[in-house]
């Protein structure tokens, strides 16, 4: 695959990719965020790719890929200011490069595949207030397949339960995620085997209840609504919320394949509330495909705490550019969480 002299291929990370990622700023409408762990993260990538933008040895840009057997899923899309596209105004030179040599790969590796492998899929979560997102996924043909709730769970004093158990064993889980999730679409164990899990027990032993968490770390500059900036200032004066958000360093819990045995909102409650006691936080965002069993069984019975009540729930958009020969299947999306964070 031959490539724009301006674009570097490699599977290891350079210092300059991750000084770009680590400086990024996420967001244009609504919240903006930055990830303070990119380098923690970046590390857990499964099989990445960086296909990145340089010129005189600094990175212009970059796209991480994780190859996730012939589906690939973007990671990071990340381009500096004097590169990348802003809604109608565009650095015409610069983006017509970036957009010539990214559709050239994106056609390259679906028709011809990457390293004597079939590429099946691209898929990315954007945001579809994000200006920028948009152009990525409308210029180089993404269509939405799914869409995803961003729903947040905060308690101020969270209730610590004596069946919660925290485990590091894969194969005390793996047939239960396995069964459940195994026909989802973007199922993979690469992330998801990864400890810990969390599990809640009946008086016999039998699991009620699960789920695989992450710990991310950001620093808020803006939350999403009308008066999300006005209160980010406010948030160090306001009991109870700032306990939940710590703007400069804001820590919370990410949770996958969660399950809860019929589908219980007290159980799933009785979990979460378990899962931020013993790990000494306050919130939980938990991504979920708005067609899965579980979420479109709580979301409206389900107290979700005082930042539910400020900022509601949010929509991500799951997009995808497949070959020709692959189609949409129906079962929900399967939402890894470390890649949200």
């Amino acid at each position: 695959m031959k490539l724009h002299p301006l674009f570097k291929l490699r599977e290891q990370y350079t210092q300059g990719i991750l000084d770009l990622l680590d400086s990024t700023v996420l967001g244009t409408n609504g919240a903006h965020y930055r990830h303070l762990d990119t380098a923690e993260k970046i590390e857990e990538c499964d099989m990445p790719l960086h296909l990145s933008m340089e010129r005189n040895e600094k990175v212009l840009g970059n796209v991480t890929f994780c190859r996730r057997n012939r589906d690939w899923y973007i990671r990071y899309f990340a381009f500096s200011e004097s590169s990348q596209s802003t809604g109608k105004h565009k650095s015409k030179s610069k983006t017509n490069v970036l957009k010539s040599e990214l559709n050239n790969f994106f056609e390259a590796c679906l028709t011809e595949g990457y390293d004597g492998r079939e590429v099946k899929s691209f898929y990315a979560y954007i945001d579809p207030k994000n200006e920028k997102s948009l152009w990525m996924s409308e210029t180089f043909g993404f269509k939405t397949i799914a869409e995803v709730a961003t729903q947040t769970f905060s308690r101020v004093r969270p209730k610590s339960s004596s069946r919660l158990e925290r485990l590091t064993d894969w194969t005390q889980v793996q047939e239960l995620v396995e069964e459940k999730f195994g026909g989802y679409q973007y199922y993979f164990e690469a992330q998801t085997k990864k400890p810990p899990f969390y599990v809640l027990r009946d008086d016999n032993g039998e699991i009620l209840a699960m789920a695989k968490t992450s710990l991310a770390k950001w620093e808020i500059k803006r939350l999403p609504g009308k008066f999300g900036g006005v209160l980010t200032k406010m948030i160090p004066f306001i009991p109870g919320l700032r306990k939940i958000i710590r703007p400069k360093n804001h820590t919370f819990i990410v949770p996958e394949a969660v399950f809860v045995k019929k589908n219980d909102t007290s159980i799933l409650t009785e979990l979460f509330e378990g899962i931020l006691a013993k790990e000494n936080q306050h919130l939980i965002i938990w991504w979920s495909d708005k067609k899965e069993d579980l979420y479109s069984n709580a979301k409206s019975s389900v107290k979700w705490g005082l930042l539910h009540k400020i900022v509601g729930v949010s929509g991500v958009n799951v997009v995808c550019r497949r070959n020709r020969k692959s189609e949409v299947a129906k079962s929900p999306i399967y939402t890894v969480g470390i890649d949200f964070i």
